[in-house]
């Protein structure tokens, strides 16, 4: 049966403190896997959501209002993340993109040293959509994923629904699920935590009131929550 942990609820204010307290960057932002890459350091992968792909990143959606792609980017990384990101193409595949580009990324980082348990990837919205094909993809139980309402919901489940018939048996690693409870277009990801057997899947619901738009911008709602899951799921268990 998967492990899946039960869905908890995250306070609006109750991280606030610590964010305030994280240096400006404690990590660095790279457009692709670096050269020299630091197997002592922890990578994450960020995929953002589609709205990029069809407007140009100054236009602010007219309900979600602008995505902060830097200022995300700056948020992951001022918590000790080496972050690779990029912005897509119009109307990229999701499924090309993960087999095509993400997939060697991470190849190209375990081949330079650094650990699987080290590496993490997260997606929003059709990034979360493209970390469950991932999950599945990259065949390797110690790499983290991280999926913030990437599991459609409603009119918007379309996508979700095949990857739970062509994906969510092969599905492994470590997954952090997060949505927040207002949002009408994704939600809870318990279908492929149920399918995925070989998948270890912690989802927890934010309680900010911005429904999807609570990942638009560098929220310590969830960013900390990354931060932290991410260095439980990384550290070695003990026997």
């Amino acid at each position: 049966m998967p492990r899946m942990k039960s869905t908890l609820s995250i306070a609006a204010t109750a991280l606030m403190v610590s964010a305030l307290s994280a240096p400006a960057f404690a990590g660095s932002v790279h457009s692709d896997v670096p050269e020299k890459a630091d197997p002592g350091k922890h990578y994450l992968i960020y995929l953002h959501g589609g709205w990029p792909e069809v407007r140009p990143i100054a236009d602010p959606h007219p309900k979600h209002g602008l995505f902060d792609y830097e200022g995300v980017l700056a948020g992951l990384a001022a918590r000790d993340f080496e972050v690779i990101s990029e912005l897509r193409r119009e109307k990229t595949n999701p499924r090309r993109y993960a087999r095509t580009r993400v997939i060697p990324q991470i190849t190209a980082l375990i081949e330079q040293g650094v650990p699987a348990n080290q590496i993490t990837v997260a997606g929003f919205s059709k990034g979360g959509n493209m970390v469950l094909v991932l999950s599945a993809l990259a065949k390797n139980p110690e790499l983290n994923f991280v999926n913030m309402a990437g599991c459609g919901a409603g009119q918007f489940r379309k996508a979700y629904d095949s990857i739970l018939a062509n994906d969510a048996t092969k599905m492994q690693g470590r997954m952090l699920s997060l949505y927040e409870e207002a949002d009408t277009i994704a939600g809870t990801c318990d279908e492929a935590a149920k399918l995925g057997t070989r998948l270890e899947m912690t989802e927890e619901v934010l309680t900010v009131g911005a429904g999807h738009g609570t990942f638009y911008t560098a929220r310590p709602e969830w960013l900390d929550r990354i931060a932290a899951w991410v260095k439980a799921a990384s550290t070695p268990k003990t026997k």
